[in-house]
């Protein structure tokens, strides 16, 4: 049963080749980074204690949430623990194409998976600027279904802590709010205060510097 599980989370997780070989060894650890990097080891060190409680990673584009978020989705993996890692993007195109009659999935299939997998990783959570019905609706299903089920979810979002903190933010989900509180009440929410060392990588390299 728990191989089937791993299995279906497998097929449904958007997980690239280079995000397969992400480690905490080959983070890069910079200012700023050194809360998320622990509350992430510790995510995966504690996960059975844990229970439904995740993590709300935010911060800065380029600054290592998804690096941090893929290694320990690989570490879970490697302990047998069945785990989905999907772009907010991708979860969305998978559920939109589930209208299609020639698709193979059905919007149920992916759902009940979604529900079931020991970890989700949602990743580039809110990245949308504006979400439809349906894709709210979506969003509380999947959230208040893990919720049930005692199993957590780690997200990372591209938000400042200005946004983070917005008094309009939780409306994004829907116009009560619901949604955005019941996931903050559920994850140990880090700002990750590193820059975008991505962006740093790049103008060094056109600069003809060392990385």
């Amino acid at each position: 049963m728990k191989r089937n599980r791993i299995d279906r989370a497998l097929k449904l997780s958007s997980m690239k080749e280079e995000l397969l070989q992400l480690t905490f060894t080959t983070f890069h650890q910079v200012t700023g980074s050194e809360t998320a990097y622990e509350e992430m080891k510790q995510a995966v060190t504690n996960f059975e204690e844990r229970g439904k409680v995740g993590i709300m990673l935010f911060g800065e584009t380029g600054n290592g949430k998804t690096h941090l978020t893929a290694a320990g989705a690989n570490e879970m993996i490697k302990r047998g623990y069945s785990v989905i890692f999907l772009t907010e993007k991708d979860l969305f195109s998978r559920l939109s194409e589930t209208k299609r009659f020639s698709n193979p999935e059905s919007l149920s299939e992916i759902m009940q998976t979604c529900y079931e997998a020991d970890l989700l990783i949602w990743d580039d959570f809110l990245s949308s600027q504006r979400l439809s019905a349906e894709e709210k609706d979506w969003t509380f299903q999947i959230v208040n279904g893990r919720e049930r089920a005692n199993k957590p979810i780690w997200f990372t979002s591209n938000l400042s802590a200005e946004e983070f903190e917005h008094k309009q933010t939780p409306f994004k989900l829907d116009d009560k709010g619901r949604t955005w509180w019941r996931i903050l009440a559920n994850c140990v929410c880090v700002y990750n205060r590193a820059n975008n060392f991505r962006e740093q990588l790049v103008i060094k390299r056109a600069r003809g510097m060392k990385a």
